[in-house]
């Protein structure tokens, strides 16, 4: 009888674990904030087993912070020995730091006056004015947790025009919120897994889900975000991630006059004292129309893309440039009388 109670309470303590193992797994599943699922992907990397601990914000920025230095350290380690010419670099490019920009479409911005901030997809769908636009893909949600992100390129001194005609500088204290990854994570599915990220998107906006198995080649999982995991750089190292793309650019030219051009750039980058023309040279403006030679000599050294959690408050944003033949129509917006001093016209030639 003894024996039996004995059993019965092993089953019980047995049962009630599970459901407690299965409780914090999918509390730490439920983790809404970007990079959660690459953190979750590397946690089951290093041991198969439950963790049966929850994935709390302040573990996954301290995990963004252990797997940046890591990155870091793996490519001081495949770089060196540096040449003169790339230390150089290295010690230039710190005292100059990068452009955190972000775009946006011209019918959006009023919205953005309005709520003070920019917000995520996710904060978005949970407000019920008027829903901004957003090119937030789905696929990037199920790779990294996109959908809780505020996004903005790192090093182009105008952003990336292909997101919208007003430009939002942000004031560098602003690189305290985030981190980032040398691309966007669409990018990343078809150039470095190459999986078709269009059709996968098609899929997923279709209401389909993708396919379960991994050896199916529109199947998104483990591997991806652990493979994703390992391109995570949080903000102290974005100049010095930066300079290190550039070296590999320049190792990798070969002896056509292209290149030969992308190095000349390369040098004047290292004399160059303007911070603004020296982003320029690292990241020049994409040309239109520009020959198959000129694109390849105008290649950029580098680009991160930032990710900042949720919002990110109008009192980040260092100027708002709109096209100047909208300057006078936004500034009589009522919202926009509080930001007046922001808001300029972008001037004559920028993208």
């Amino acid at each position: 009888m003894i024996a039996r109670i004995l059993l019965s309470l092993g089953i019980l303590v047995s049962c009630c674990a599970s459901l407690y193992a299965q409780q914090v797994e999918k509390a730490a599943a439920d983790l809404q904030k970007a990079g959660a699922p690459l953190a979750e992907a590397r946690r089951k990397a290093i041991h198969a087993l439950p963790f049966h601990r929850p994935l709390t914000d302040e573990k996954l920025k301290q995990w963004l912070e252990i797997s940046s230095r890591c990155t870091m350290a793996e490519f001081e380690l495949f770089l060196v020995p540096l040449t003169p010419q790339e230390q150089k670099l290295l010690e230039v490019i710190e005292t100059k730091p990068a452009p955190i920009v972000n775009r946006l479409h011209f019918e959006d911005l009023r919205g953005i006056l309005k709520q003070k901030a920019l917000v995520s997809l996710r904060i978005e769908q949970q407000r019920e004015h008027v829903r901004l636009s957003h090119t937030t893909p789905a696929v990037e949600n199920l790779l990294y947790g996109a959908f809780d992100a505020v996004f903005a390129s790192v090093g182009p001194p105008h952003g990336s025009p292909r997101y919208g005609d007003v430009i939002i500088h942000l004031k560098d204290t602003v690189r305290e919120k985030g981190w980032a990854t040398p691309f966007s994570g669409m990018h990343f599915m078809y150039a470095v897994r190459h999986k078709d990220a269009r059709k996968m998107q098609d899929m997923l906006a279709a209401g389909e889900k993708l396919p379960a198995s991994p050896y199916n080649p529109l199947n998104l999982g483990f591997n991806d975000r652990l493979h994703f995991a390992n391109y995570v750089v949080t903000e102290q190292y974005w100049n010095r991630a930066l300079a290190y793309q550039a070296i590999l650019v320049l190792r990798n030219l070969d002896d056509s006059p292209a290149s030969q051009k992308v190095r000349a750039r390369f040098s004047r980058m290292l004399t160059e004292k303007d911070p603004q023309k020296f982003w320029s040279l690292f990241i020049p403006p994409r040309l239109k129309q520009g020959t198959a030679e000129e694109e390849a000599a105008d290649i950029p050294f580098g680009y991160l893309e930032g990710k900042f959690d949720d919002q990110l408050s109008i009192q980040f944003f260092e100027s708002i440039e709109v096209p100047a033949d909208k300057l006078d129509e936004v500034r009589n917006w009522p919202e926009a009388q509080p930001f007046l001093s922001l808001i300029k016209a972008k001037a004559p030639g920028t993208p």
